[in-house]
């Protein structure tokens, strides 16, 4: 397969990921959050959905981090400083993501919102989860890429 040829597939499935996670964060979410809470959580309804919209902006950053990834791909500019600085960015912003999740976990321990079920518990832990697992592949990712765009260096160089 040719790089443009991989890019425009990578950027197609990027848009497919980021009008699934529309659909995810919009309606789907807020909906499931309409019917667990109860009636007179009206307030907690929309404190929970700003902070589903609010978590989402730093995926949302990622993605546009990738699309740039994608367009170097193209460009056959796979292995490039700019690319590990990219997965590096997309690293911190999981990171951040990871932060809001763990201190939304200590929130929902401090309130003692275990009424709402161990359902909503575990999505919890899982977005937690899955932000932290986000976030190594991101970092691991940058530092390979790193080495791989000095090792293209040294080569062209020597050439």
């Amino acid at each position: 397969m040719k790089q443009r040829e991989m890019s425009k597939y990578l950027k197609l499935i990027t848009m497919g990921v980021c009008a699934f996670f529309l659909i995810l964060i919009l309606w789907f979410l807020p909906m499931v959050l309409r019917e667990f809470l109860p009636q007179e959580a009206g307030n907690t309804y929309w404190g929970l959905c700003v902070f589903i919209w609010a978590t989402a902006v730093p995926c949302f950053l990622c993605l546009a981090k990738f699309w740039g990834i994608c367009t170097r791909i193209g460009e056959d500019r796979s292995f490039s400083r700019e690319n590990a600085e990219a997965l590096r960015q997309m690293s911190h912003y999981m990171l951040v993501d990871s932060a809001l999740y763990a201190l939304f976990l200590v929130l929902f321990c401090i309130l003692g919102w275990y009424s709402f079920g161990i359902g909503f518990l575990f999505g919890i832990i899982l977005f937690l989860f899955i932000c932290i697992t986000l976030a190594v592949l991101c970092a691991v990712l940058s530092h390979l890429v790193y080495n791989a765009s000095r090792m293209q260096e040294d080569q062209d160089l020597t050439i």
